[in-house]
């Protein structure tokens, strides 16, 4: 990404516009930008409406430079990168904005509510040479990214099995009772807690092993406990190539967090939050890193903006989580 020069002969720090507000994430982007870039402005979307200001845009009122517009186009007139943030269904709408503006875009996951509409949408944004982004942190946690050296490496021998975990206990704690409610309802783009948290386990797997196909063979998911579309969270088993893969995504786990288990015939790894332990017939390893966290894609973002999951992760990742959906209902 080209960088202009102040005056002074200093590099002036990328201008970010923000478009949708609605997201859970949206503070964990901000505070990644704060020091790294500039926000220059932010629409807020077209968010159900609610009392409870989005988690960050209250810290952005009254900052020097930062315009709330009401016209998505607008905001990206003085931006370098953009940043979407806002309910699943707006995304279309707000990524055609982008890429009439020719910019590099962050966007939060899903890419679209099923399958179709992300198929159609990204081979707009391809044909339209639009550099996107979808923000599947779970890539750039250190720990797994040292797994997947491990791995690679042959330190587990041959891959026998794998279990993963994304949990947390938001529904229990009312998470989706303010400015993220929208993701209760299909109408804003909501799809459940698997559909949620599954699909970055979904994205991890094609990271660990990025030759070895997916596919469903069964899937549980609980039903809210409100009732209604989408589900609390379930259990999906893949075939990950030829290794049994289980997945376990939910909103209602206490205290939840990322876990990893890699069972291989030469030793098994564990990675638990930032902790990872490998053991092995040479012995134990045992390594410590930061946990994972959602800025850790917009800090690869500004890094450079085509490292991120892309377009045809995200498609992927679609296909994926409605195969799930689809042996759930079986």
């Amino acid at each position: 990404m080209p960088v202009e020069r102040t005056p002074g002969g200093g590099s002036r720090r990328p201008r970010v516009a923000v478009l949708g507000t609605a997201h859970p994430h949206l503070a964990d982007h901000l505070r990644v930008l704060a020091g790294r870039a500039e926000v220059c402005a932010v629409y807020q979307g077209r968010r159900p409406a609610d009392a409870s200001p989005a988690p960050g845009v209250a810290e952005l009122r009254g900052v020097p430079g930062v315009r709330l517009v009401a016209d998505p186009a607008g905001a990206l007139v003085p931006a370098d990168l953009a940043l979407i943030c806002s309910t699943t269904a707006e995304h279309a709408e707000l990524a055609a904005v982008v890429a009439r503006a020719g910019l590099p875009v962050l966007v939060e996951k899903p890419l679209a509510a099923t399958a179709a509409e992300a198929e159609e949408l990204a081979g707009r944004l391809t044909t339209a040479g639009t550099p996107v982004a979808v923000a599947m942190f779970l890539r750039r946690a250190p720990g797994l990214r040292r797994a997947a050296e491990l791995l690679a490496g042959g330190r587990l021998g041959r891959l026998v099995a794998c279990d993963a975990w994304f949990t947390h206990p938001g529904l229990e704690n009312g998470l989706f009772t303010g400015t993220a409610a929208w993701m209760l309802s299909p109408v804003w783009g909501g799809r459940g807690a698997f559909a949620d948290l599954g699909v970055h386990l979904v994205d991890l797997l094609r990271r660990l092993r990025p030759d070895a196909p997916i596919r469903v063979r069964a899937a549980a998911l609980t039903p809210l406990p409100t009732g209604g579309p989408g589900d609390a969270g379930g259990t999906a088993l893949l075939e990950w190539g030829s290794v049994p893969a289980t997945l376990h995504a939910g909103w209602t786990s206490h205290p939840g967090g990322v876990r990893l288990v890699l069972e291989g015939t030469r030793g098994t790894l564990r990675v638990d939050g930032g902790e990872l332990t490998l053991m092995t017939v040479e012995g134990t390893l045992r390594e410590s890193h930061r946990p994972p966290a959602a800025g850790d894609a917009t800090a690869a973002f500004l890094s450079d903006p085509r490292e991120p999951a892309g377009l045809e992760d995200a498609v992927a990742c679609a296909r994926v989580m409605e195969a799930v959906a689809e042996a759930a209902a079986v």
